[in-house]
């Protein structure tokens, strides 16, 4: 058990990349981004990401099992304005262009949000209900929703990411994972 933020914010390319399900694969990703790439536009990845995710995930003989879907969020200097892009394991890591002004979340759960969309409060307010259904699941089909909620906005060529909820149980997890890692 452990905090763990999938989302990293790369400002010197005007980008945020984000990923869900198989945590190793999401930050061997981020590492790598880093080591080699921090300064890459979002067009500029796409020529290649998808190559690199699939040799990455033959290379290690695959992901155990698990899924992975990895997002990027930047501006594009091709397109003079925010994209972004999915690269999901169930479709082998194809480049999938994201919908302009679309709301997505994952794990989907039924919230109805009433066309009134203020952020970052409906943003908590599906996090809470994720987490609420995940606490449902059995404990070996959890994802493991908790610690805090972070808020990134990307705008005028600058992203700004602020902490907007802790969840209830995060001093209690803390401990528990402080006392872990003392024995």
């Amino acid at each position: 058990m452990c905090f763990q933020r999938k989302f990293l914010a790369v400002p010197e390319s005007d980008l945020v990349v984000a990923g869900t399900g198989h945590s190793g694969f999401i930050n061997g990703w981020f590492q790598h981004l880093q080591a080699n790439y921090g300064r890459a536009t979002i067009d500029e990845l796409d020529a290649y990401a998808s190559s690199i995710f699939r040799e990455s995930v033959q290379a290690e003989g695959g992901l155990s099992g698990l899924t992975a879907t990895i997002y990027h969020f930047g501006y594009s200097t091709q397109e003079e304005r925010y994209i972004g892009y999915a690269y999901r394991s169930e479709q082998n890591f194809r480049s999938d262009r994201i919908q302009q002004d679309a709301l997505g979340f994952k794990p989907v759960v039924p919230v109805t949000l009433n066309g009134n969309i203020r952020f970052p409060d409906s943003l908590i307010e599906i996090i809470l209900e994720q987490q609420r259904q995940d606490r449902l699941l059995p404990l070996a089909e959890r994802v493991g929703i908790g610690g805090e909620i972070e808020f990134v906005v990307m705008s005028e060529r600058t992203i700004h990411v602020e902490t907007v909820h802790r969840f209830s149980s995060y001093e209690a997890e803390s401990i528990h994972i402080e006392q872990r890692t003392d024995a």
